[in-house]
């Protein structure tokens, strides 16, 4: 085979590659083209709307911070009278017909307290501290039942009772009812929006969740009560307390 005869073969191998790689990018092209155009028909064929959906109900149960610490000459008396408080709010709780499970003990401590006069640190004695928090069912059928339990345990000598907190047990139906109305609101919007177009509503094509979660938490406290004179005796209003969820949904247009 000549020079001239492997050149020749040479450039037509070259040029049927050029050739195939035109076609192959002139494809992948098409594909691109077709699928930009996809998109944009799918966007101007559909509507975007948002809804929210809040439900409220009355709290039927209540979370309190006990706190007492007692100082005395040794940690053992003072362990002792810490735990002598305790017993006594056990009492009070039982009672009230509150089980030990709703009875958590979160810090328990034993340390040395201790003043500051002119620059000098005086001992003043061994101090056992606990902080307990206490969860109360079924407010509804017994509203009287809290304010029970809130003026007999801050009768109690060194006791503070603070982050006093309204909740609802069971939050499940709450939710559903609220994804329903937050659906509704945006059928709704989508469905006035289309007929504001001429345009008919079709399929749902895409839901996606923004928000779900509690609002409207409501607190009867953040301060300590210290005596029966500041909270024994008080009517306690708790007010509703809610969940919200809000969502995005988009609607094909006909």
């Amino acid at each position: 085979m000549t020079n001239r005869t492997k050149n020749h073969s040479r450039r037509h191998y070259c040029n049927a590659q050029v050739r195939k790689l035109t076609a192959i990018a002139f494809s992948l092209m098409l594909v691109l083209l077709i699928g930009c155009n996809s998109k944009v028909q799918e966007i101007q064929n559909s509507v975007s709307v948002s809804g929210m959906g809040s439900v409220f109900a009355q709290p039927d149960m209540v979370r309190m911070t006990v706190n007492f610490s007692h100082t005395a000459p040794t940690t053992k008396e003072a362990k002792k009278a810490v735990e002598q408080t305790m017993q006594r709010i056990l009492k009070i709780l039982h009672e009230a017909n509150v089980e030990d499970k709703f009875v958590k003990t979160i810090s328990l401590e034993y340390d040395v307290d201790y003043d500051y006069k002119n620059g000098r640190r005086i001992w003043n004695g061994q101090r056992a501290h606990q902080r307990i928090v206490v969860t109360v069912n079924d407010m509804i059928n017994s509203p009287e039942r809290f304010s029970a339990i809130l003026d007999n345990i801050t009768a109690i000598d060194k006791v503070e009772v603070y982050n006093i907190e309204f909740d609802i047990e069971n939050k499940a139906e709450l939710f559903q009812q609220s994804r329903e109305l937050a659906y509704q609101k945006a059928f709704d919007k989508a469905n006035q929006y289309a007929k504001l177009a001429g345009r008919k509503m079709g399929k749902v094509l895409t839901i996606s969740e923004s928000a779900s979660q509690d609002v409207a938490q409501n607190r009867f406290a953040n301060k300590a009560c210290f005596e029966v004179e500041t909270c024994g005796n008080a009517s306690v209003p708790t007010g509703e307390q809610g969940v919200t969820s809000a969502i995005n949904v988009v609607f094909s247009l006909e």
